[in-house]
This record gives structure tokens, sequence and C-alpha cells, in this order.
């Protein structure tokens, strides 16, 4: 009989330590800090993260393909209601254009920045660089999706989620970062 109480107790103690080692991941996904950033957005104004935050939240809604076009614009038209004109959260619908050829990028950011209304290009920055990190921190999964990142003041990845908005999803993002905002 104490050859399985011993078996029990090593068996107690995997499942300890694998439970341990999945929080541990759970807490290292929520503490991802975003890469840096500096650069214009299409207002021509400079944006710098993540210390433009300054202490506030924000929303991040990345995109790394034209496919995922129409899911990040729709998440900036929903974005735009409530903090357009916000000082306490910050927003931006950021292409990754990392990969489109130097010689091109010129042509290719004219051809979106034509298609973002005058209001918006103020929340719209492309990222011309750190790719790989990019999607690291959106968990990139499928080149076609919408990457919401809810982050604090201090650039911390504290949400997230992929896909097109719905009014559950943009529900919950709202939440997140109402639950940011109370603790400023």
């Amino acid at each position: 009989m104490s050859g399985f109480g011993g078996l029990r107790v090593r068996w107690g103690a995997v499942l300890v330590i694998a439970a341990l080692g999945l929080l541990s991941s759970q807490v290292g996904r929520s503490e991802m800090r975003i890469p840096e950033v500096h650069g214009s957005s299409f207002a021509d104004k400079a944006v710098n993260l993540p210390e433009d935050l300054k202490g506030r939240p924000g929303v991040l809604v990345v995109g790394f393909s034209q496919g995922s076009r129409d899911a990040v614009t729709a998440w900036g038209k929903r974005l735009a209601v409530d903090y357009l004109k916000s000082d306490s959260v910050v927003y931006y619908e950021m292409p990754v254009l990392a990969a489109v050829p130097r010689m091109l990028r010129g042509f290719v950011m004219g051809r979106i920045k034509a298609s973002v209304s005058e209001p918006a290009r103020g929340h719209f920055v492309p990222l011309l660089d750190d790719e790989a990190a990019w999607r690291r921190v959106a968990q990139y999964k499928d080149a076609d999706a919408a990457y919401v990142l809810v982050i604090d003041g201090q650039g911390l990845v504290r949400w997230q989620m992929q896909g097109s908005p719905t009014a559950e999803s943009y529900a919950a993002v709202k939440q997140q970062v109402e639950m940011l905002r109370a603790r400023h």
C-alpha cells in the first residue's frame, strides 16, 4: 500500500507543478509589454508608445494583412464612437506594413490613407518594423484577423482578443478599458 501512497504524492506534486506552470504562463501573457513605437499617425502627429499613454489605458487594433482591413476598420469605427475625443483613453488602428518592400511603402500607405476618414487619421498608425515582436504580443494565429489589445498606462497588455467586432466583443473591450480607467 505504501507504494500507492508514494505514487499518489508524486502525482500530486506533478499536478501542483503543472498548475503553477500554467498559472505563471497566464500571468506572463497578461504582463507582456508592447514593442516601442516611434512613428506618425496619418494626421502627421508623432506617436511614441508606450510613452504617449502617460498612465492612460489604450486599445490597439493590429492587422497583419490586407484581409484584416475590414475587421480593423470596423473596430476603429466602434472605438471612435466612445473614444475619438477622449483624454482618458488612447486608441489606434495599426496595420503592420513591415513586410511591404520599402520602395512600395509610400504607395501602399497613400492608398490606405486615402481610405481613412479625416477625423480617424489621428488614430491610425502604420507599423513599419518589429513585425515578429507584434506577432508575439498579439499571439498571432490568423493573418486575416484583427487583434485587439487593451493595454495599461505602461504598455502592458492586460487583455486581448481577435476577430471582428460584435456587440458582445465590443462590450468586453469597453469593460476592460473601464476597469483600467477605474484604477487610475
